[in-house]
């Protein structure tokens, strides 16, 4: 049987969504209409078949599913915790009513489709990349993507300030709208850092990524990218050590 059901959109959960595997409860990490991949406390054989059942948006999905992988995601250390798996399985046919419950999550912003949060993918920029945004400046630019960007300040800059967002990458001025999205005291370099959210701007922001990383100025984040389609990755739980 084959084991990739990336043909068909995929779409990562961002809340919480239950399920059962067989007579084992289940997370589901990310869904489409040929399968799902499901957070365990228990592995499951490859090949081995179980009925998989979710009740959401109104929907009942029950359907037979087959094991295409399993790997370990976390090793419990104590006797308090479990191990945790991540299993990929894979439905004996395509299911309609899926599409339904996607909606409805996409709806509440509780999924996005895996191909445009890659898109949107946060890149850490490795050297001094200064600007400006509203009347503040200079600010430090820690992080980039073609949605947002993640600034160093220092002051605090209320949420939902709105203001212009510039810098300068070699003799080409960048000037976007961005609203402020959040702002915290930062933990490692002192003076606070800041979350924007640009819209409208993806092609530009992607030359101006495209353009740091050719200059090896900017990288993709890593661990926003384990953090996102890996969620059990970088949690920080008292006796879990996390495998990547």
């Amino acid at each position: 049987m084959p084991t990739d059901f990336r043909t068909v959109p995929r779409y990562f959960v961002t809340g919480a969504l239950s399920a059962t595997f067989g007579n084992a409860a289940a997370n589901i990490v990310d869904l489409s209409v040929r399968g799902a991949r499901l957070h365990m406390t228990q592995p499951f054989t490859i090949g081995s078949s179980m009925h998989f059942r979710v009740e959401a948006a109104g929907q009942i999905i029950s359907v037979q599913a087959t094991v295409s992988w399993c790997r370990m995601a976390a090793l419990a250390l104590d006797e308090h915790e479990t191990d945790r798996y991540l299993v990929g399985v894979m439905f004996d046919s395509e299911q309609p009513a899926v599409t339904k419950v996607i909606d409805d999550l996409v709806a509440a912003e509780m999924a996005m489709r895996i191909e445009d949060a890659r898109d949107a993918e946060r890149y850490e920029i490795t050297t001094q990349l200064t600007g400006s945004y509203g009347m503040h400046s200079p600010i430090r630019i820690l992080d980039l993507s073609i949605r947002g960007a993640r600034l160093g300040t220092d002051r605090q800059v209320p949420a939902g300030t709105v203001g212009s967002f510039r810098f300068r990458i070699d003799r080409k001025h960048i000037d976007v709208n961005a609203e402020m999205v959040w702002c915290r005291a930062s933990e490692r370099r002192g003076g606070f850092e800041c979350g924007l959210r640009i819209e409208g701007e993806e092609a530009l922001l992607r030359q101006v990524i495209a353009q740091l990383c050719t200059q090896n100025h900017a990288r993709v984040d890593l661990q926003s990218m384990r953090r996102k389609f890996d969620p059990i990755h970088g949690e920080k739980q008292p006796g879990v050590l996390a495998l990547v």
